[in-house]
Order: C-alpha cells, then structure tokens, then sequence
C-alpha cells in the first residue's frame, strides 16, 4: 500500500455504531483483525456519501466479527465482492446494535 494511502486510512474518523443511521446502506471499503483492550474484532472502514470525510471506521462487537473468515477478508479487500453494512437499530429487548450485511 503507498504511503499516501495510509495517511488517508489514518484521517478516517473512527465513529459508534449508534452514530450511524438506521437502515442506510455504507458500502465497506475495507475490513481488518484488530487488538482492542477488549479483545479480538473487526474494524470496517465504511463510505458514507452524506459526510466528509466520507470514510468512516467502525468496530464490530465480537458477536458479529467471530462470523468473519479470513477467506471474507480477503473478499472484501480484494473487492471480489461488494458488501454494504447496515444498521438496524437497537433490540428492544436486549439493548444491543443490529447489524445486517447485504
């Protein structure tokens, strides 16, 4: 990756998954393993047309990212395959972030 590809990676804003808006599609650009202080996870990096910078980052919880292969990553980074992210809100139930994959 050239260097001025990375210093573009590290002015992404890294936002909540609340911060993001019910049942828009962010097209994923780019998905990682990452070390958190609370383990393992996914961090995307999203395209948002309705903000700039319109690269954002988001962590997945460990529900979501433990479904992840690493024949997924590598789709993805690869751009064999187009993937969207979509947040669906909170469960009324459990209080927890709903995340679909289209």
């Amino acid at each position: 990756m050239a260097l001025s590809q990375r210093f573009s990676d590290v002015t992404c804003d890294v936002v909540r998954i609340s911060s993001l808006k019910v049942d828009q599609t962010y097209a994923i650009v780019k998905a990682e393993w990452v070390k958190t202080r609370y383990g393992e996870t996914i961090l995307l990096s999203i395209r948002d047309p309705q903000v700039t910078p319109a690269l954002l980052k988001v962590f997945l919880p460990k529900r979501y990212a433990v479904i992840f292969t690493a024949d997924d990553i590598t789709s993805i980074n690869g751009v064999q395959i187009m993937w969207n992210l979509v947040y669906r809100g909170l469960c009324d139930k459990t209080n927890t972030h709903i995340l679909a994959i289209k």
